[in-house]
């Protein structure tokens, strides 16, 4: 049974060309008027009698294309003549990567003749494409023609002084190790080939007869798909398009495989705080999961997620230079759209660049990508919106927008910032012995380190307060998470300053730094002079919670620790607060902006 095998869209285009009536072509398919003996010979009888052409010709009979060249179809045949190219590389491939490689290489479907002055792009067999230019002398693909339009029964033969040099697609790079041999992307291929299908399309393949009850087919058309290419939005075999593919060398996937990794630390069964709106509930919340698979899914979608791009972006130009020189301000931007500010240090990393059909592939010593722009982000949680909010206690809450003018002209980079003004939710005691209580969620944290800060709004924004002495607040943070074991645990975020807690004695000599008044002692205050962005301090989360679903979360409680009757610290700080987002950052992105300062 003869097989063709196509990858997705080309088949499509294949299809089509099959499909449309000979008699659109007749300017392609007229052969050239001539008295020679030719003219009434089949192309493959002139290129067997051509002593010029015996190793074209054996290559031709190896990969069976020679009653092809017998048969009533009409082509176009490019063929090299002996002694301006090496026979020995093509005669030890396979017999379906020598027709792919070389012979489709060198044969286009309808007449293509060497006449006048011609510009024109020619799509060979095997789907690449070529340029078939030139007046009084020709060339294809920058080789020169030896002679031109000899006539045949069945289409034209021009012959070459040298070979058109086979470039892989992308696909077919990554895929087929005999192209990319001892280049060390066996990582990388095995993964791309597990989401690779081929399936028999009935409709374009020609029915046979039914054997032992099932259908045969004297020709089948087998069609390969591959949902990667949904997945990354890059067609990997699609010859119309150019991209650039970074692709990492067994040694740099398995590093930043180890890397990422580590942040999609899941376990079994992970628990976390129940609320109903108002109170913790008595059963605790619990999502159970096939944690190794969740962890190697995820590991390698953010490890591929962004290693091709588009040539045609008007960000990625400079990946058509063989050694790009990206400015400062210049960002690299993937098909999955997203940017990278550290287009330099990306490239540079570049082993080696391979020319593809479709553009370029770059074996990577290493993916050089920021982890907060890929995998880990900053991640800025808005306590105005109230699927964000696990519960507000002994309060009201109010959600405000203040316009930046009555701050100053203060502002601040937050996600839920609306125009010219910030949203923030007030949290207020509805009594002398209630305390403010707000627990927020932190939705899809990662197994990893983050920097804790709180974006305070000052009392003043308010107008109905803003002649009155504008108080700080002085507040605990609680985080309640999920440990390693998968039980619920605690930590206090205490401000632990020397400083701070000196200065807070100082003020307040009637309170002693004992265990009862530790979290008032080690409480947080604000700046009122602006919006503050007060840093919290630092925790590494044992687990991991991305794609967990709703509620199962860690939460941070946010409390005013000391009642109306304390009128010492009640005359100093506001038991009210107001709170615009609660930032995660991760260290790596801390240590980075310290760096750089």
């Amino acid at each position: 049974m003869k097989k063709y095998k196509y990858i997705g869209i080309m088949m499509m285009a294949a299809t089509m060309l099959t499909a449309t009536s000979c008699s659109e072509f007749d300017d392609y398919n007229k052969a050239v008027a001539d008295a020679t003996p030719s003219g009434n010979q089949t192309l493959w009888q002139n290129i067997e009698q051509n002593t010029q052409l015996s190793d074209f010709a054996a290559l031709v009979k190896k990969a069976g294309f020679d009653t092809d060249l017998s048969a009533n179809n009409y082509y176009t045949v490019w063929a090299p003549l002996n002694n301006t190219f090496d026979p020995a590389p093509f005669q030890t491939m396979s017999k379906s990567a020598l027709m792919q490689r070389f012979v489709k290489n060198h044969i286009a479907s309808y007449g293509h003749q060497a006449s006048g002055k011609i510009e024109e792009r020619v799509l060979m067999l095997n789907e690449k494409s070529y340029n078939f230019t030139g007046s009084s002398s020709y060339e294809f693909d920058g080789v020169t023609l030896n002679q031109a339009n000899q006539p045949n029964s069945n289409g034209l033969l021009h012959t070459l002084n040298g070979v058109a040099t086979f470039y892989p697609s992308i696909y077919e790079f990554i895929t087929d190790s005999t192209l990319s041999d001892n280049k060390g992307l066996d990582s990388l291929r095995n993964f791309v080939l597990r989401y690779e299908t081929t399936y028999l399309d009935t409709k374009h393949s020609v029915v046979g007869p039914i054997v032992n009850g099932m259908q045969t087919y004297v020709d089948s058309v087998m069609i390969t798909e591959n949902a990667l290419w949904d997945n990354l939005s890059f067609k990997m075999n699609n010859e119309d398009s150019t991209y650039t593919l970074l692709a990492p060398t067994n040694e740099a996937w398995a590093k930043a495989q180890n890397k990422i990794k580590s942040n999609f630390n899941y376990i079994a069964t992970t628990s976390a705080q129940a609320f109903n709106g108002v109170n913790i509930l008595p059963k605790n919340l619990t999502s159970t999961i096939d944690n190794a698979y969740w962890q190697d899914s995820l590991t390698s979608r953010y490890l591929t997620r962004n290693l091709a791009y588009s040539n045609r972006s008007p960000y990625n130009r400079q990946l058509l230079n063989e050694k790009p020189t990206f400015s400062a301000t210049d960002s690299l931007y993937s098909t999955m759209r997203n940017k990278f500010s550290n287009p330099q240090d990306i490239i540079n990393q570049t082993k080696e660049t391979v020319k593809m059909s479709n553009g370029f592939t770059r074996l990577m010593d290493s993916l050089a990508f920021y982890p907060w722009e890929t995998y880990s982000p900053e991640k800025v949680i808005s306590v105005t919106r109230s699927e964000n909010r696990a519960r507000i206690t002994s309060g009201n809450a109010q959600t405000i927008s203040i316009p930046f003018s009555r701050l100053d002209g203060t502002k601040i980079d937050l996600d839920e910032q609306d125009g010219n003004a910030l949203n923030y939710a007030f949290i207020e005691s509805t009594s002398a012995y209630s305390k403010a209580e707000l627990d927020v969620y932190l939705p899809n944290v990662l197994s990893t380190t983050y920097d804790f800060y709180c974006v305070f709004v000052p009392e003043n924004v308010d107008t109905a307060k803003s002649t009155a002495a504008t108080l700080p607040n002085r507040v605990v943070f609680e985080l309640n998470y999920c440990g390693a074991d998968g039980k619920l645990a605690n930590k206090m975020f205490l401000n632990e300053d020397p400083d701070n807690i000196a200065n807070f004695l100082k003020s307040f000599p009637t309170i002693k730094d004992n265990a009862t008044n530790k979290n008032t002692v080690r409480g947080f205050s604000n700046d009122t002079s602006k919006v503050d962005t007060v840093y919290i301090g630092e925790f590494t989360f044992p687990v991991c919670y991305y794609g967990l679903g709703e509620g199962i979360c860690p939460n941070l409680k946010i409390t005013t620790p000391f009642a109306a009757s304390n009128k010492v610290l009640t005359a100093a700080f506001t038991r009210d607060f107001r709170i615009a987002a609660i930032i995660l950052k991760p260290k790596e992105l801390v240590e980075f902006e310290e760096k750089n300062k």
